[in-house]
């Protein structure tokens, strides 16, 4: 009996922390003509095991280029991402992942409503509490099928660093 009411412990303490919030903020370089900009985020997920979480992540970031295609626009993405957790170094527990969804377009100088977006990403985590941890993350996106005002279509590589906060409940 005693070994029971132990394993209903620690099945209770995993579920306690099965699910997550992320938020993130940071700065994005997009293709070689576009102009740096911020972007924001936020994500819920759910921790599958100890190596393995997957999250809906949604993110804005704006695509402005006025130099060669005239591009004011602002770019909403949701992607479902899965990411590994490596093994733990001291206090670091680095983490590599990538994802696929899409991405909605408004603004001048492009006629794409949406988009399919995927990336990959890297970064380390840090443990602040128990149920509070940050990441430092590099991630490269790629917005397949941007069509723009003069007909061509493009995909955009989106280079960004992001800091972050995951609640973990």
């Amino acid at each position: 009996m005693k070994t029971l009411s132990t394993l209903a412990l620690l099945t209770a303490a995993t579920a306690a922390q099965a699910y997550t919030l992320d938020v993130n903020v940071g700065h994005s370089r997009l293709s070689n003509t576009y102009d740096d900009v911020s972007l924001i985020g936020l994500g819920v997920g759910s921790q599958l095991n100890n190596e393995f979480h997957l999250g809906l992540n949604v993110s804005r970031k704006s695509i402005y280029d006025m130099n060669v295609a005239l591009v004011d626009a602002k770019a909403t993405s949701a992607t479902l991402d899965l990411t590994y957790s490596l093994s733990p170094m001291g206090g670091i527990r680095p983490f590599v992942g990538a994802g696929v969804g899409y991405s909605w377009l408004s603004g001048t100088g492009v006629t794409s409503k949406s988009v399919l977006t995927t990336d990959v990403f890297a970064g380390v985590r840090f443990a602040l509490s128990e149920n509070l941890d940050i990441a430092f993350t590099v991630k490269n996106a790629q917005f397949s099928g941007v069509k723009y005002t003069s007909g061509a279509k493009h995909t955009i590589t989106d280079w960004s660093q992001s800091v972050g906060l995951r609640l973990k409940f």
